[in-house]
């Protein structure tokens, strides 16, 4: 019996703005849930030193490459120039969310 691969085989890509203008972006994940909502994932812990945690960054190269999984949406947002990034919305989102409106 096959097993699914965690990351999706389709995926809907959405430039913002100027596209991938700047050289560092926020990241930003949300998952979808059995009941049709989506949630943002939480973020990660305070380390030892009790100092808050920073967001994720990525450069652009690894925003290129990123793939999200079959029930995720990454949202990556530019750091100097904030109308600049992209959406990456898993195979579950797009045929579950968006072609149903």
């Amino acid at each position: 019996m096959r097993t699914p691969k965690k990351e999706a085989n389709t995926f809907l890509t959405h430039l913002l703005g100027r596209g991938l203008a700047d050289e560092r972006y926020e990241i930003k994940r949300y998952r979808s849930t059995i009941d049709g909502e989506i949630r943002p994932l939480p973020a990660a812990e305070a380390g030892r030193s009790g100092r808050k945690a920073k967001s994720a960054t990525a450069s652009r190269k690894a925003v290129r490459e990123m793939r999200p999984a079959r029930d995720e949406l990454i949202v990556c947002t530019g750091l100097r120039i904030p109308d600049s990034g992209l959406q990456l919305w898993g195979e579950h989102l797009v045929w579950g969310r968006m072609l149903c409106r």
